[in-house]
């Protein structure tokens, strides 16, 4: 039998209904298309309309459409009669126009075999943050930093350079350094090519961090909010750190450090690349949820162009384009040139991890061993065979799954 809904867009023509004509007026009219553009991303037809008489709906195409015309014996039916919609994804929820302010690539991420799950919040890279009342310019590799960081390191008051020690902050450090070295963490087989020199040298450094005491004994047990407020707090020479933080680094009621810091791309690996570990923030529906007015208003409201503009005056990269042209009108020099920095960063040396089911086991695997190598509880050369073993195992039942 051949698909008859490929697309599972709704399959009608037309559907015709008779209304009161007060409820065809304007207020009426209004509170019609106010609640179908939101639920259904349905838009008035205007050519079409003629007050208190007759309403027209485009629907999803331009044969599909709703018809709605005044009669002095409307429509009647007992409450639970109704017609629903089967629709595969955002798209046909929320609509093309409503789509069209946010950038593809983040839309692109929250797709699932093309189809659209989710709204983007907003797009995450880091960034190197360092001191400039003790370093004139930011080091252009990653060997320089290591020196810089001995250099300026003073612990318990000030250490030379930190990174979360944990969970996906420290997968992402480990990803970036992997991967800025000639290694590759996510190749097309998804099981990582990382037993060489690129994947020794990105754990032979993260380990000089730790065993140096250039980061903190309990760095570990850090997440990203303990690094941003140890640099914050004046603790630290070098941060990789995140958008978000922005606001609250220039902050003079909050930050020691707010006139005294500025950033730079990372540093370049051994392979000459420089990468920066990122993705986005995405609100989502689940299928159930896909069902309710009320979740998909909720979901509008949270990635709503106010919202966005809200978080990107505290730091955050916005991912619609009318927020980040308004931001960079309004923004001061520093903050022109971070954005611009940012855009660059996105645009050319962003690691995006590939998206399949079962991420977050490896992401697991790969965190906790990479930490265990850190700390001294895994030789090198161990931690990385470890890595791979564990993930082609977990990649062979994916396969075997499907």
């Amino acid at each position: 039998m051949p698909d008859l809904f490929p697309s599972r867009s709704p399959a009608f023509n037309h559907v015709a209904m008779s209304l009161p004509a007060d409820a065809l007026g304007p207020d009426g009219r209004k509170a019609i298309t106010d609640f179908y553009g939101t639920v259904f991303g349905w838009q008035e037809l205007p050519t079409m309309t003629v007050d208190r008489q007759r309403l027209v709906l485009s629907a999803h195409t331009v044969e599909q459409f709703v018809f709605l015309i005044a009669d002095d014996e409307p429509m009647r039916a007992p409450r639970l009669d109704h017609f629903g919609l089967s629709v595969g994804s955002l798209d046909e929820l929320v609509g093309a126009p409503a789509l069209g302010d946010f950038v593809p690539l983040l839309l692109e991420l929250a797709r699932v075999e093309g189809s659209l799950y989710g709204l983007p919040r907003n797009i995450d890279v880091r960034l190197l943050h360092y001191r400039t009342d003790l370093i004139a310019e930011p080091p252009a590799t990653w060997d320089g930093l290591l020196e810089a960081a001995r250099r300026h390191n003073s612990p318990p008051a000030l250490y030379g350079f930190l990174f979360p020690g944990r969970e996906s902050g420290l997968f992402g450090t480990f990803f970036e350094l992997a991967e800025m070295a000639g290694a590759r963490l996510f190749p097309d087989t998804l099981v990582p090519d990382i037993e060489n020199e690129g994947g020794r040298w990105a754990l032979r450094l993260l380990r000089a961090f730790y065993a140096e005491g250039l980061v903190p004994p309990e760095l570990p047990e850090w997440h990203y909010d303990k690094v941003h407020e140890a640099f914050r707090a004046g603790r630290a020479a070098m941060v990789g750190d995140w958008p978000g933080y922005y606001g609250l680094y220039r902050d003079p009621a909050e930050s020691p450090v707010h006139d005294r810091f500025a950033l730079s791309p990372y540093p370049c690996g051994p392979a000459a690349k420089s990468l920066a570990y990122g993705g986005g923030h995405t609100f989502a529906l689940t299928r159930r949820g896909a069902d309710k007015p009320e979740a998909l208003r909720l979901l509008l409201h949270l990635t709503a162009r106010e919202q966005q503009l809200a978080e990107a005056r505290r730091g955050s990269v916005p991912v619609r384009r009318s927020v980040m042209r308004e931001v960079q009108a309004g923004a001061d020099a520093a903050n022109r040139a971070r954005l611009s920095m940012l855009e660059e960063v996105i645009a050319a040396h962003i690691l995006i991890p590939p998206k399949f089911a079962r991420y977050p086991e490896v992401e697991e695997v790969l965190w906790r061993t990479v930490q265990r190598a850190v700390v001294g509880q895994l030789a090198i050369d161990d931690a990385l065979a470890h890595m791979r073993s564990q993930i082609s195992e977990i990649m062979q039942a994916e396969i075997q799954h499907v």
